[in-house]
This record gives structure tokens, sequence and C-alpha cells, in this order.
């Protein structure tokens, strides 16, 4: 396999309320590597509806609409703005996208359609419905690294407990 790092672009997994280090860490990466920073959210209710016979992912199924009069919607749209100002901040070009279905293949498929150098995702959330969610649909870290070719980059949250060695 040839290695990626610097040789495209940063993408970022992005999530309403998310911890906002897991976007400023991936625009200073991508800063760092001269790459363009693409954040992304998948949405994990909808599904691609657009998939050719050969396993290729066709354009359109890499971008879904949101509703803007969905409140759900309105808080995922509000991810773009923040996107461009982390961008706009280390001086990158950048795109927002809005996926559907599984997040850990989602993301994997939008960086392999873009020839990205790197996947970046935050730790999982605390709290009970984090965990219960992670139980039953898998962490996407994981999944993201036993099934992609492309370097995953996990950042832990910053309110994370320290490590119990020392």
């Amino acid at each position: 396999m040839k290695p990626r790092f610097g040789q495209g672009a940063v993408v970022v997994g992005l999530l309403p309320e998310q911890d906002p280090s897991v976007l400023h860490q991936a625009g200073a990466l991508a800063a760092v590597m001269g790459a363009e920073l693409v954040g992304a959210y998948v949405d994990p209710g909808s599904y691609l509806i657009e998939w050719d016979p050969a396993g290729d992912v066709l354009g359109k199924s890499l971008d879904r609409a949101l509703d803007p009069d969905d409140e759900a919607a309105s808080a995922v749209l509000e991810l773009g703005p923040l996107l461009a100002g982390v961008a706009q901040d280390n001086g990158l070009r950048h795109s927002f996208r809005v996926l559907g279905g599984d997040p850990g293949l989602a993301l994997g498929r939008l960086a392999d359609a873009i020839g990205a150098a790197v996947i970046v995702v935050g730790a999982r959330r605390p709290g009970l419905l984090a965990g219960v969610n992670e139980v039953l649909t898998g962490s996407v870290v994981r999944k993201l690294l036993a099934t992609q070719s492309v370097p995953v980059l996990a950042i832990p949250r910053v309110d994370a407990h320290p490590p119990a060695h020392g």
C-alpha cells in the first residue's frame, strides 16, 4: 500500500455539540500538510440510494440534502460555518458534506472517493446513551480501522480522565 499522508485532503467527522478540539486538531493537521479540510456529518438514519452494481458510489450519493425546517437538520447545518471558521483561521480550502448510512463506512467511502490522506474522528461522547449506542452500532473508530485503507486519527476528548499509569 502506498503511503497517503501529505497527499490528499483531511476528512474530519463532525457531529452537533462535538468536542471542538476534534475540528481544531483536524484543521491544524490540514494546515501542516497544506491540504484541503473536508468536514462530513453522517446521518445514520438515512442510507445510500445510488449504488453502482460494480460497487462504485455515484457522486450524488456522497452528499444528501437536509430539510432546512427540521430542527435536527438545523444543528447539522451549523457545522458548516464552524468548519469554515477553522479553515479560515488556518488559511485552508474546505468543503462540507452531509452523508448517509453507517458513519464508519460513509466516512471511508468519502475518503476513498476524494483520495484523502487521513480521516480524523473524535472519541465517543460521554454518557449512558452514547455507551448504549456504541454497543448497538459499534465504535466508529473500530469500524474505520477494520474496514479502511485510509489512515485514521482519533482525537481523545479534552475532558477524558488522565491515564491511571504514571
